[in-house]
């Protein structure tokens, strides 16, 4: 299996039960997390192996070293950074809603297409 190198958008207690694991468990690296408090980046990196934490969503996404971009942000920014990371030529999973609306959903979905990069939005049925 590929070893995928992960960013984390937001220090989330969400993103410690759906991604932190799962990276573990098969071998994936977390590479780098970022927040809006960088104290709570670093307490999240500390505590689950985050390689390290960069000062902003942006330079999460550029990183080079980033291949995928986790992203549980609250759900108005879910679109914006989604098409932020797939611009970027990142694979994405993303919280629900993928995004607001069906124009929104549409901008991603082609943005993913257009880019040949994968989207994914984490539900656990469809009727959640």
């Amino acid at each position: 299996m590929t070893e995928l190198r992960i960013g984390v958008l937001g220090a989330s207690r969400i993103a410690e039960q759906v991604i932190v694991k799962p990276a573990q468990i098969l071998g994936h690296r977390l590479v780098a997390v970022a927040a809006r408090d960088r104290g709570r980046a670093e307490t999240f990196a500390q505590t689950h192996g985050v390689e390290r934490v960069v000062d902003s969503y942006a330079e999460l996404i550029a990183d080079p070293e980033v291949d995928v971009i986790y992203n549980p942000l609250a759900n108005a920014f879910h679109a914006e950074w989604n098409l932020k990371a797939i611009e970027a030529g990142k694979a994405v999973l993303t919280e629900k809603p993928f995004a607001r609306n069906a124009t929104e959903a549409d901008q991603v979905r082609r943005a993913a297409r257009e880019r040949g990069v994968p989207i994914m939005e984490g539900f656990h049925y469809f009727f959640h």
